[in-house]
């Protein structure tokens, strides 16, 4: 038995009749019957009553009807799962990135991706980039965005855009009634900052230590949300990519500073000498290489002084 027999007899079933399994399958109708006696002969007992013309089931037929048919229904869905998986319509992709990309970069990508590959699943990790590369480094995900990661983990890092840096400032701060802010216009100044070891953080510090600026740190947060909703609040003033910033929220607005500008590159992180990817992974690294490398050439967002 086979899954040409399986087949045939689901088909008889399906039309009523040997003629009509014969036009279903485009097979002559001396084949089906060769097919349903093969199966009888291997069974040692009749699946078809051999009176009438709507061949109705034997005892023996309905009960291989009841195991047979649910098997055939796996084996058609098992060949589609692997049709998909072979074109990239389906399958499982594990990612990992930093925010903003995550909500604003990666998401509608793929949403745009889904809609022409529904069985595609996407597990979507965000974290920093100290995490995000971490978890390709251990093979948690297949691929990452995030700005460069550290050396010793032997990561490939391919850039594909610079997140810019903007500042958000309370709409009460005397900072904000000014057209223009220069870094050394933020010496002293309470700001509000992301987490310890965040790769934004990071080149915020740096950019200002330069400068010779130092501000105060009066608050930390990983949480973008909770940076904006404290900046509302008069806090005080808060770095982080214009993406996030924009639009303010109300009681705040953004700047970006004169003499200084402040941005981290970002891109795709992947394990060297890995295997190639499966086609759905294949796919969705190069939309993201075509979507945001092109976003460079676009034209920006209308940006506040």
């Amino acid at each position: 038995m086979d899954r040409r027999h399986l087949l045939t007899f689901r088909e008889i079933l399906r039309g009523g009749s040997f003629l009509a399994a014969a036009r279903a399958l485009r097979l002559s109708q001396p084949t089906v019957t060769l097919r349903v006696q093969e199966l009888e002969a291997e069974f040692g007992m009749p699946l078809f009553e051999r009176s009438g013309r709507d061949r109705p089931l034997t005892p023996a037929g309905e009960a291989f009807a009841r195991r047979a048919l649910p098997l055939l229904d796996g084996l058609d869905a098992l060949s589609e799962s692997m049709a998909e998986l072979r074109d990239g319509a389906g399958g499982q992709v594990r990612i990992a990135s930093i925010e903003p990309a995550a909500s604003e970069r990666i998401t509608p990508l793929l949403a745009r991706l889904r809609r022409t590959r529904p069985a595609l699943r996407v597990l979507l990790d965000v974290a920093g980039t100290a995490g995000v590369s971490r978890a390709v480094a251990g093979g948690d995900v297949d691929a990452g965005l995030c700005s460069a990661p550290a050396a010793e983990l032997g990561l490939v890092f391919e850039p594909l855009f610079e997140e810019e840096m903007a500042l958000l400032v309370p709409a009460s701060h005397p900072l904000a009634r000014r057209r223009t802010i220069a870094a050394s216009d933020l010496d002293g100044e309470p700001l509000l900052l992301s987490e310890q070891g965040c790769a934004y953080r990071g080149a915020v510090e740096r950019a200002l230590q330069d400068r010779g600026v130092r501000p105060s740190w009066a608050f930390e947060s990983g949480s973008s949300a909770t940076l904006r909703a404290a900046v509302q609040h008069g806090l005080g003033m808060a770095f982080m990519p214009r993406r996030a910033a924009e639009p303010p929220p109300p009681g705040a607005i953004v700047r970006r500073l004169s003499d200084a500008t402040i941005a981290l590159p970002v891109g795709l992180v992947t394990r060297p000498n890995a295997p190639a990817p499966p086609p759905a992974l294949a796919i969705l690294i190069a939309e993201l290489r075509r979507e945001l490398s092109s976003s460079r050439t676009r034209n920006p967002r209308s940006r506040a002084s």
